[in-house]
């Protein structure tokens, strides 16, 4: 009876377990992108959607011939960039900060462009094909620095834009400018504090056709918070109301509910606990303050507020960074009741670094996401969105790091719904430099995954300089991530990818494959033979490790799906293809050879293929090779469809089939934090050369094969041959053959030909770079 319990108790923790982590978001889609200048910085600032779930991302990339611009891309609801757009005004350099579409899904976007008096504000309209629309500048006054922070559009495609521009001998003023459809300027209102000093407007909000709502910073005597209401159709203006605390008052986020009201958020300084968040509602209709709300940290020390949303259960969620006991700054975020009565929810999140947190952005909705910069340890800064309950207690949250271990800065979040969302900034390449960074992160169970089968792996990669990528890029690319080169001494050494079961402690009594890179899969296959184990090889016992093998030495079509899965694996966990495809399970009472696959991981699945094909020969009872093909097959095909792009630097291709839509697999329980977590000291690094170079074969002297490896530093033809004493030809490995940049490998069998010294030669481009050397032959 007590185990009875325990059991029923262990199935409901199971149960438990998988239903909270099937509440995480995975990442759909991780798109990169830059202006095409090397070692330059692109940031994205801005991010918004369209009526059909489309994806633009705006900020500024740098460019080759015309340095730092405007730069716009977009992307489909499944990552495939659909068009990139960039406006220059001169050389010098034009940035975005906010962005808006409208209903014909133009784009818009504000900001500054570099004259030679300062900065001025620069407005853009591409059209919806990423054409180029319109651009307008503005100089103020005062022929001096202005700078565009806000944008919005209405249905008629009028376009408000809102910052902060010298005046005349009144210092910075809020500068606001409404254009119409064809960038015709409307109206132009400025305002300039009782201070005569810096007024810098923040923030926009904008009602249909009738309200204008602009927020930010006045002086007085100090800074306040200063909030104006403007006709949105005259740029009338309707009331203004100023907040004023005991220091400087900073207002930076606004947003509205309805007609009646209005919530501003920001900074306010006191004289005893530095700056305080502070969060006001005034009456829509006259501008009064309805309540005034100010949140002091456990520290008692700087709190910074700079962004609040709605959700439709009458709170207002504010989000910022707050000064923590133990922890520095945290990312704190607190949830009122609209009508401002009742008790405040604060929550605090403390990132992995235990040092500098700040909330950037949230979302409204019963379970509202918060976007923030957090300090990752010895990483730099990483995203962090952070999604809450509806009890406003933390649900999960979600991180990323880049490729670079260093700054990744995020700017802007969309939630589509509550099971998808997408978020935008800055992040740092390989590279010197930075780039734009849009991630989708969707439900589990609402993924869409990408295979290829084992025929279409078979190709050769286009050169990406020139064209668009192709299947055997997508090969090449997933293998040198997922199955690098491995140092000696490290755990998985030499690297590359095993098919079978890696013995050598048995060498002479058993067989696998090791592939090196992924070129070399485009000569094994497809399989055609009849699928069975590592039986023979060349027609002698299949045993030892064969390097790079052509099919014609072993055709097995069993080891040919186990390729394409093995490439559909590490191509997910590098997504280069959507993440999680190797922890999908296996949701069919099926048996192969006895084994009930339900519930078994696509690794697993894979595994137990290494080891039918390595040890099947000693299995007692014959196995069901062509079961476990048949099984391979279909999952290799069960996300086929067309190839689109991601992006290109680096390659990443999108999902095309729903995990609904498989009913053989579904999400698995605990999908694998990192799947290629390698020791960053135990990988090769295998650069593109910088010169033309032949290799001494190895090994050497060799029986009966032997690899020979040369240098192309860039695209080539090359010619390899083989060549005995006396000059007679008597191999050609290579002729006249276009072969990619970087260092490549060849393999030499001499098992036809007799023990001695023979010579090989190498002739690239017709003659620029020719070299022979020597090997021998001892039998």
């Amino acid at each position: 009876m007590r185990v009875e319990k325990l059991f029923a108790f262990f199935i409901l923790l199971l149960c438990f377990s998988s239903e909270q982590v099937f509440s995480q978001l995975t990442r759909q889609w991780v798109a990169r992108f830059s202006g095409g200048a090397k070692n330059k910085d692109n940031v994205a600032t801005a991010m918004t959607l369209d009526d059909s779930g489309n994806v633009y991302v705006a900020g500024w990339v740098t460019r080759l011939s015309t340095g730092v611009d405007v730069g716009v891309v977009k992307y489909s609801p499944d990552g495939e960039k659909v068009w990139e757009a960039f406006h220059s005004e001169s050389t010098n350099e034009d940035k975005a900060y906010a962005m808006a579409v409208d209903s014909a899904r133009n784009v818009y976007v504000t900001g500054s462009t570099r004259t030679s008096n300062g900065l001025d504000y620069l407005t853009v309209k591409f059209n919806s094909d990423g054409s180029s629309g319109w651009a307008k500048t503005y100089n103020g006054p005062g022929d001096a620095d202005d700078k565009a922070v806000a944008i919005a559009v209405n249905d008629s495609m009028n376009v408000y834009v809102t910052g902060w521009s010298m005046g005349f001998g009144t210092g910075f003023d809020f500068a606001t400018i409404k254009y119409d459809s064809d960038g015709v300027e409307q109206w132009e209102k400025r305002l300039n504090g009782p201070g005569n000093g810096t007024d810098s407007a923040l923030g926009l909000a904008l009602r249909g056709f009738s309200d204008l709502f602009i927020v930010g910073t006045s002086v007085d005597t100090s800074y306040d918070y200063t909030t104006i209401k403007y006709n949105a159709a005259t740029g009338d203006s309707l009331w203004l109301a100023r907040y004023k605390g005991p220091g400087n008052d900073i207002a930076r986020a606004i947003v509205l509910r309805g007609s009646t009201e209005v919530y501003v958020t920001g900074s306010s300084q006191t004289d005893t606990s530095g700056y305080d968040y502070l969060t006001i509602r005034y009456d829509a209709a006259d501008g009064n303050a309805d309540w005034v709300l100010r949140y002091d940290g456990e520290a008692n020390g700087d709190d910074n507020a700079y962004a609040l949303a709605l959700n439709a259960n009458s709170q207002l969620y504010v989000t910022g960074t707050s000064l923590q006991i133990g922890s520095f700054n945290d990312v704190v975020t607190l949830r009122y009741n609209q009508d401002g009565t009742g008790q405040v929810k604060v929550v605090s999140y403390n990132g992995t670094a235990n040092d500098d947190d700040g909330g950037v952005k949230v979302t409204g909705g019963s379970k509202p996401y918060v976007l923030a910069t957090s300090a990752g340890a010895g990483i730099g800064k990483d995203f962090a969105v952070i999604r809450y309950k509806a009890n406003f207690t933390e649900e999960f949250d979600l991180r990323y790091n880049g490729p670079a271990n260093s700054d990744d800065i995020p700017y802007a979040i969309v939630a589509a719904d509550d099971k998808e969302i997408y978020v935008a900034g800055s992040s740092k390449s390989k590279a010197k430099g930075s780039e734009f960074l849009t991630i989708k992160y969707v439900d589990p169970k609402n993924l869409k995954y990408r295979t290829f089968i084992q025929d279409s792996l078979a190709g050769k990669g286009a050169k990406l300089k020139t064209s668009n990528p192709n299947i055997a890029n997508v090969r090449d690319t997933a293998f040198a991530r997922a199955y690098p080169k491995i140092k000696k001494g490290f755990p998985g050494a030499p690297g590359g990818l095993v098919l079978g079961s890696a013995r050598p402690d048995s060498a002479k009594s058993y067989g696998w494959i090791r592939f090196t890179k992924g070129k070399s899969l485009a000569a094994f296959v497809p399989g055609t033979g009849t699928a069975s184990n590592f039986d023979e090889f060349d027609g002698a016992p299949f045993i030892g490790e064969k390097k790079n093998p052509k099919r014609e030495k072993h055709d097995n079509h069993l080891a040919g799906e186990l390729v394409a899965l093995r490439i559909n694996i590490g191509a997910s966990d590098a997504e280069v293809t959507p993440p999680t495809f190797g922890d999908l399970t296996y949701d069919l009472e099926d048996t192969v050879n006895g084994i009930p696959m339900k519930g078994k991981s696509i690794r697993e699945i894979a595994a137990l293929a290494d080891n039918f094909l390595t040890y099947g020969h000693k299995y007692p009872q014959p196995v069901d090779y062509a079961g476990f093909d048949s099984l391979l097959s279909k999952i290799n095909h069960a996300f086929l469809g067309p190839f689109k792009i991601v992006s290109k630097e680096p390659l990443v291709v999108t999902g095309v089939v729903h995990i609904d839509s498989v009913p053989f697999l579904k999400p698995g329980a605990i999908p694998l934090a990192n799947p290629l977590a390698f020791d960053p000291n135990a990988i090769e690094v295998t650069g593109i050369p910088v010169q033309y170079e032949l290799y001494q074969n190895y090994p050497n002297p060799f029986n009966p094969s032997t690899t020979i490896e040369f240098d192309v530093p860039e695209p080539s033809i090359v010619t390899l041959k083989i060549y005995d004493m006396l000059g007679r030809e008597v191999a050609t490995l290579v002729e006249q053959e276009e072969v990619d940049e970087g260092r490549q490998e060849v393999s030499f069998d001499a098992s036809s030909l007799a023990s001695g010294v023979y010579v090989y030669r190498i002739l690239i481009n017709q003659g620029e770079y020719q070299q022979i050397k020597k090997m021998v032959l001892i039998k």
